[in-house]
């Protein structure tokens, strides 16, 4: 089955407010409906748990959603590919989780105790992870302020992953609220792999994809792994970082507003930066 287009987004600073950490611009979710309803499918991909996926998107998406078989045409994908959810045929949600990809409890431990001796005030440690270690911003902290803190934190984790003997293993991945340490073969394009898995498996063959991100480092690779596939992409930026994109084989796409708001504009059809 040809579908004109496949959506793929980045949640924290694309679908949610960065700082709030909850949907603020409502009309992303009527635009997504919107694209549902026209046959295309849908992915979010995070580095969250299914937990707060299902708590601050799919949960207010459904309360908008008149007809919840919709819901077979959207894909979650959270812990960046380690879980995911989908939907079967009447809307029911499906749980899925890899058990190969898993981190020591002394590990976590470890991270748990520097977040709560040391960066307590600014950030928390994410107990809703099944497949790896999550430190997180604190809801309405200053986003300024908290990279301030996170350079801090980012030393201190990678230092303690080499102290471990896990650094071939386990890298250390922070973005614009979280810092992460993960098994090396997760990440968002590993993610898109199961997108691409998920709608190869329904016999969806989309004219092209559209990838959304707002921490250049870590949602570029959305949008490569799917290139390297040999399939047609676009990537929509929304962060803030200054990026260079002439070397990159597709195209890169910037709003004029920054976060959901650029998530908004996009997909109203808004102007872009030049």
């Amino acid at each position: 089955m040809r579908i004109n287009t496949a959506w793929i987004f980045d949640v924290d600073g694309v679908i949610t407010n960065p700082q709030e950490k909850r949907i603020t611009e409502s009309e992303i979710l009527d635009e997504i409906i919107k694209r549902l309803e026209n046959g295309e499918p849908v992915a979010l991909n995070t580095g969250r748990s299914l937990v707060f996926i299902a708590e601050r998107v799919i949960t207010p998406l459904m309360k908008k959603l008149e007809d919840k078989k919709l819901l077979f045409n959207l894909f979650a994908s959270g812990e960046k590919g380690g879980t995911w959810i989908t939907f079967d045929e009447n809307g029911q949600m499906k749980h899925h989780k890899d058990e190969s990809i898993s981190i020591a409890k002394s590990l976590q431990d470890k991270v748990r105790d520097i977040i709560n001796s040391e960066f307590s005030e600014s950030m928390f440690f994410d107990e809703t992870k099944e497949t790896m270690i999550s430190t997180e911003m604190k809801d309405g902290y200053p986003v300024e302020e908290y990279t301030k803190q996170q350079k801090g934190l980012n030393k201190k984790l990678q230092e303690l992953v080499n102290q471990e003997g896990l650094a071939e293993k386990l890298k250390v991945d922070p973005t614009t609220i979280a810092t992460d340490i993960e098994n090396k073969r997760v990440g968002k394009g590993f993610a898109v792999k199961r997108v691409i898995e998920w709608l190869s498996s329904r016999g969806i063959k989309p004219q092209r994809y559209i990838a959304f991100g707002d921490s250049f480092a870590s949602d570029i690779p959305m949008a490569e792994e799917i290139h390297s596939q040999g399939l047609p992409v676009e990537f929509v930026f929304v962060g803030k970082d200054n990026i260079h994109t002439s070397d990159l084989p597709f195209p890169v796409k910037r709003p004029l507003s920054q976060f959901e708001k650029g998530t908004l504009e996009f997909l109203k059809g808004s102007a872009f930066r030049s």
